[in-house]
């Protein structure tokens, strides 16, 4: 495998200074033939983020088009990733929960789960079918730990079609800010979709399979 197609991106917390970057990948390849092992495809689901300050404060960073600008010049977009999803995702009203539907285009097995939010993050869910009959849980995490984000396998795989629905939800908690050593001296700020960790993010990560 060519080393240009194997990406891996890494998060530096910097709060007890800077150092030497040692970190290692190991890579374990198996021989393709004669192997029964199917190739695992990663289906993407993020979601907005749109927290308000707890006290309704607009004026400053409080007011989201002042919170959006300095996300996208922090990290460079030309387009606002806090906006696209908007267009993704249909009409959004500011609060602590947000969620977004997609529509499957192929038909798969889903293997394992995973989600990704940042230090405000609460709760994340992922669902296939919601508030249908047909509707399974496939993601359930009531109290999200920032530094515990691995995959979760199916006990029992989920088969979809195309032309299902999938949803990811997430709750965001501004109170965290209060507590968290990542926030000392961080003025009250609207959290949207933003790459560092003090921004947010709502992501459904689904691991599957294809027939």
């Amino acid at each position: 495998m060519p080393a240009e197609d194997v990406h891996r991106r890494l998060n530096y917390n910097l709060l007890a200074g800077s150092g030497t970057d040692r970190s290692t990948v190991r890579l374990r390849l198996s021989e393709a033939a004669g192997s029964t092992k199917k190739a695992l495809d990663t289906m993407l689901l993020p979601a907005p983020v749109e927290l308000p300050c707890r006290d309704n404060r607009m004026a400053g960073l409080c007011s989201r088009a002042v919170s959006v600008a300095d996300v996208s010049r922090r990290f460079d977009e030309r387009r606002a990733t806090a906006d696209m999803l908007h267009w993704l995702c249909g009409p959004v009203a500011p609060g602590p929960v947000q969620s977004c539907t997609r529509t499957i285009r192929e038909p798969g097995t889903i293997r394992a789960v995973a989600g990704h939010m940042h230090l405000l993050g609460r709760a994340i869910t992922v669902d296939v079918a919601k508030g249908s009959a047909a509707a399974r849980r496939v993601l359930d995490i009531a109290n999200w730990d920032f530094d515990d984000q691995g995959s979760i396998p199916l006990e029992k795989p989920v088969e979809v079609a195309a032309g299902d629905e999938i949803t990811v939800s997430c709750r965001h908690d501004q109170s965290l800010r209060d507590v968290l050593p990542s926030f000392a001296g961080q003025r009250e700020r609207y959290v949207v979709w933003g790459e560092g960790p003090t921004d947010e993010m709502c992501l459904g990560i689904v691991l599957l399979t294809r027939p």
